[in-house]
C-alpha cells in the first residue's frame, strides 16, 4: 500500500459532490453540530473527507457511553432480579419480550429508513418524512399493544402479564416518539448527544428503579418505570434538534401508501429480523417451565444488551453508507469492507470476553441462584459474533435497497429459531433456546452475506485468520488454573487486542482516526 492512512481515510470518505471549496468544517468533538456556509446543507458534511474521522471516533464514542449505559442497565436488572425473584422476574421478561414484538413490528425499521431519507432527501421533504414516519409508528404501536394484551390475556398467563402489557405500553409509546425525534442527530453524525441520551435514559432508569426495590414495588411499578424516562428525554430531544424535530405526527393516507409501498420489503424485514430472538423467550415460556423461562431470562437480558452495540457502532455508518450507495460505488465498497472488518474484530472480542466472564455477569446481574444461566450465557455468547456480522451486512444491504434480500433471510432465521426452539426447549431447557438463538444469528449473517455477493459487492477475508488466531490463544487462558471471573475475562480481553495488533489485523484507518483525535485533544489542552 503505497497511500499513508490519512490518504485513504480521505479516499473511503469523500464523495465527489462537494469541491474543497465548499467542503464544511470539520467539527471538534463528536458531537457538535455540523455548520457550513450559508445555503450549505448541514447534511453534505457526509460527503466531505471529515466524516470518516467523526463517524469512526463518534462510533467509539457512542460504544463508550453505551458502555456506561449497559453497566446502568446490569445495576438495575440486578436489583429487580433480586428484589423481584425467579417467578416474577420471569414475568417481567415475558412482557418485555411481548412488548419487543410489538416494538419490532411497529419500528419495522423505521429509523433506520429515517435516517437513510434524512441523508439523501431535501429539507422540507425530510421533515415532512419523519412527521409521516411518526404517524405510521404511533399507529401501529397502539393496535400492537392491543394484540399484545389480548393474546396475554387469552394464553395461559397470569392476569398480571395482560395488565402489564399495557402499563409498559405507555412507556413504549412515548419511546417511540423520542425515537423518531432523535433521527436528525443521527443524519448529521451528532453521536455525541444522541450518546448522552443514552445514558441519561439508563442512569434514570436505575435511579427508578433503587426507589422502587427500596419502596417494596411489585411488578407494575417497574414496568411503568420507562414512562417517566421517556417523557424527560422526549424533551431533552426535542431541544436538541430544534425545528428539524417532527413535533407532530401526519396521518395523509396518500403519503403512507407511498412509504409502504417502496419499502414494504424491507419493513417486513426488520419486523421479522426484530421479533424472531424475542420469540425464543415466548416460546420458552409456553413449552419450558418457570424456572428455566427465569434462566433463560438472565441470560438473555445480558445478551439483548449487548447485542446494542453493533446497532450503535455499525449505525455511526450508515449515513455515509447511504450516501455512498447513491453516488459512489467505490466508495461504497470501500466504506462496506472497514465496517464488516470491524465489527468481526469487535464482534468477536465481545463474544470472547463475554464467554470467560458468562459466571461473573451471572453473577451480578441475577446472584448466585442463577447458576444453571451461566453455560445459556455462554452459549449466547457466541450469537453476539454473529449478530456483529449480520448488522454490518444488514446496513450495506439497506443501504443498496436490497430490500427483498433482507425479507428473505430474516425468515429464514425467524423458521429456523422457532423450530429450534419448539424441538429443543423440552429436552435441554434454557439451553435449548440459547442454540435456537445462536444458530439463528449466524444463519442470518451468511445470509446476508449471500446477498451482498450477489449483489457484486465484495468483502475482503484477509483479516479473517489473524482475528481467528487472536481469539483462539486468547481463548486458551481459560486453562489456566486459578484464573476465573472478571479476572479472566480482563486476561482474555487484553490478550486479544494484543494479539489483534501483533497479527497486524487492525484497520490503519482506525489507528489514524483516533491518532488524531488524541493531537487533537493534546491541542485543546
Amino acid at each position: 500500500m503505497g497511500e499513508s492512512s490519512t490518504d485513504v481515510v480521505g479516499t473511503f470518505w469523500q464523495a465527489p459532490v462537494v469541491s474543497p471549496g465548499e467542503r464544511i468544517g470539520a467539527a471538534s468533538t463528536p458531537d457538535e453540530p455540523l455548520v457550513g456556509p450559508e445555503g450549505i446543507d448541514p447534511v453534505d458534511a457526509l460527503d466531505t473527507p471529515t466524516a470518516g474521522g467523526r463517524v469512526i471516533r463518534g462510533s467509539a464514542f457512542r460504544a463508550g457511553s453505551y458502555l456506561t449505559g449497559v453497566l446502568l442497565s446490569v445495576l438495575s436488572a440486578s436489583l429487580m432480579i433480586r428484589h423481584l425473584g425467579l417467578t416474577t422476574w420471569g414475568r417481567y421478561v415475558t412482557v418485555s419480550s411481548l412488548l419487543a414484538i410489538v416494538t419490532g413490528l411497529s419500528e419495522a425499521g423505521m429509523s433506520n429508513l429515517g435516517v437513510r431519507e434524512y441523508a439523501t432527501l431535501g429539507g422540507t421533504e425530510r421533515k415532512r418524512l419523519l412527521q409521516n414516519l411518526l404517524g405510521i409508528r404511533l399507529t401501529l404501536t397502539v393496535i400492537g399493544i392491543g394484540v399484545a394484551a389480548i393474546f396475554a390475556a387469552v394464553a395461559s398467563y397470569p392476569s398480571v402479564i395482560a395488565l402489564g402489557v399495557l402499563v409498559a405500553g405507555g412507556g413504549l409509546l412515548v419511546m417511540v416518539v423520542q425515537q423518531t425525534a432523535g433521527i436528525p442527530l443521527i443524519g448529521t453524525l451528532r453521536f455525541g448527544w444522541a450518546s448522552v441520551l443514552e445514558v441519561l435514559r439508563q442512569a434514570a432508569t436505575v435511579a427508578l428503579v433503587v426507589l422502587l426495590v427500596v419502596a417494596g414495588g411489585g411488578l407494575l411499578p417497574f414496568l411503568a418505570v420507562p414512562i417517566p424516562v421517556g417523557i424527560a428525554l422526549l424533551l431533552a430531544t426535542l431541544v436538541l434538534v430544534g425545528r428539524d424535530a417532527p413535533f407532530m405526527p401526519r396521518f395523509g393516507r396518500t403519503e403512507w401508501r407511498k412509504i409502504t409501498s417502496t419499502t414494504f420489503a424491507y419493513v417486513a424485514a426488520s419486523a421479522v429480523g426484530t421479533i424472531y430472538v424475542s420469540v425464543t423467550v415466548i416460546v420458552t415460556s409456553l413449552v419450558g417451565t418457570a424456572k428455566e423461562t427465569g434462566y433463560y431470562g438472565a441470560s438473555f437480558r445480558i445478551f439483548t444488551v449487548l447485542g446494542n452495540v453493533p446497532l450503535l457502532i455499525v449505525g455511526a455508518a450508515f449515513p455515509v453508507l447511504a450516501r455512498a450507495a447513491r453516488d459512489d460505488r467505490q466508495r461504497l465498497e470501500y466504506a462496506s469492507a472497514r465496517v464488516w472488518e470491524m465489527s468481526l474484530i469487535v464482534g468477536a472480542g465481545v463474544a470472547l470476553t463475554l464467554a470467560a466472564g458468562a459466571r461473573f455477569a451471572i453473577d451480578v446481574v441475577a446472584g448466585p441462584g442463577f447458576g444453571p444461566a451461566v453455560p445459556v450465557l455462554q452459549i449466547q455468547a457466541a450469537a453476539i459474533l454473529g449478530s456483529f456480522l449480520a448488522v454490518a451486512f444488514a446496513y450495506v444491504l439497506l443501504s443498496l435497497h436490497r430490500h427483498t434480500a433482507l425479507l428473505v433471510s430474516n425468515c429464514l432465521g425467524l423458521v429456523l429459531s422457532l423450530v429450534l426452539t419448539l424441538a429443543l426447549v423440552p429436552s435441554l431447557g434454557a439451553k435449548g433456546a440459547a442454540i435456537a438463538t445462536t444458530v439463528g444469528e449466524f444463519a442470518l449473517a451468511v445470509a446476508y452475506f449471500v446477498a451482498l455477493r450477489r449483489a457484486a459487492l465484495r468483502l475482503p477475508l484477509r483479516i479473517v485468520l489473524p482475528v481467528g488466531a487472536a481469539a483462539g490463544v486468547a481463548a486458551t487462558l481459560a486453562f489456566v488454573p486459578g484464573l476465573s471471573g472478571l479476572a479472566l475475562a480482563a486476561a482474555v480481553g487484553a490478550a486479544y487486542v494484543v494479539l489483534l495488533f501483533a497479527f497486524r489485523a487492525v484497520p490503519p484507518e482506525v489507528l489514524e482516526a483516533f491518532t488524531a483525535l488524541t493531537r487533537r485533544d493534546s491541542k485543546l489542552a
